[in-house]
């Protein structure tokens, strides 16, 4: 009896008669993981099963494509660099982690699982409750050292000035942390702690100018009486404003 997978699912057992129609229709493919007992580990079908039938080439994901992107890194390939698991694009140093995820029965490609309101509330509050911190040390600081220059000038001119300086840092440091964290690892403390991650909408990693865009559009999102954010709740691709404005989306890990 002999198990396959299928878009990231275990499938079987099937005869071997029935097996072999799945090879012949083309279900089963050179670098379909199958498994049958007394193998070992999964492997694919061209190796557990060698011959002329497991050597079927390997299609590109996307005919035709420049660069194919690994459903597990998020980088690009060209199409020969990459190996197709049940439809899905893995590269050779994800291989390991794309396998040991069918074996846990993990979520694995066939495309992006978008993250749900409650966890991207989640991850925006613990960053909030960072940012804000780190805002309230820096306006602290600063407010002490205006208050001591402007000490001279009267409180009314350091009343409205002080609260402007620290509000403009306050914006600033939120740009900083959104802009490097997302830029270099995708995602902030909150969205790792969450377990999620901005991606661009073919999967790929944002760059750092599209990461500082994306936080000027949560003004925008916030501007609009919270509308922007809601959004997600009726988009397919629960995308906000801001991820609409920059073509992002947020995802699972």
């Amino acid at each position: 009896m002999w198990y396959y997978t299928e878009n990231g699912e275990q499938r079987g057992p099937v005869t071997e008669t029935d097996f072999d129609a799945l090879v012949q229709a083309g279900k089963i493919d050179a670098e379909t993981l199958v498994w049958r007992e007394g193998q070992g580990d999964w492997q694919p079908y061209r190796v557990a099963r060698p011959g002329p039938a497991g050597a079927i080439p390997v299609a590109p994901a996307f005919p035709g494509a420049a660069t194919v992107v690994c459903a597990e890194c998020g980088q690009k390939f060209p199409p020969g660099e990459v190996m197709q698991f049940s439809g899905v694009s893995v590269c050779a140093a994800c291989k390991p982690i794309f396998v040991q995820k069918l074996r846990e029965g993990a979520h694995v490609g066939g495309g992006m699982v978008y993250a749900s309101f409650g966890l991207r509330f989640g991850a925006y509050f613990l960053d909030g409750i960072i940012t804000g911190v780190a805002g309230a040390l820096i306006g602290a600081v600063v407010g002490g050292i205006m208050g001591a220059a402007m000490a001279g000038q009267g409180t009314t001119a350091a009343a409205l000035a002080i609260p402007l300086v620290a509000g403009g840092l306050g914006i600033l440091l939120r740009l900083a942390y959104f802009t490097f964290f997302i830029g270099k690892y995708g995602a902030t403390p909150g969205k790792m702690a969450c377990k999620i991650k901005v991606v661009n909408a073919d999967g790929s990693p944002v760059s750092y100018a599209k990461a500082a865009g994306r936080f000027l559009g949560y003004i925008v999102s916030s501007i609009t009486l919270g509308i922007g954010f809601l959004m997600m709740l009726w988009d397919g691709e629960k995308r906000t404003l801001h991820d609409r404005m920059c073509d992002t989306r947020v995802i699972k890990n």
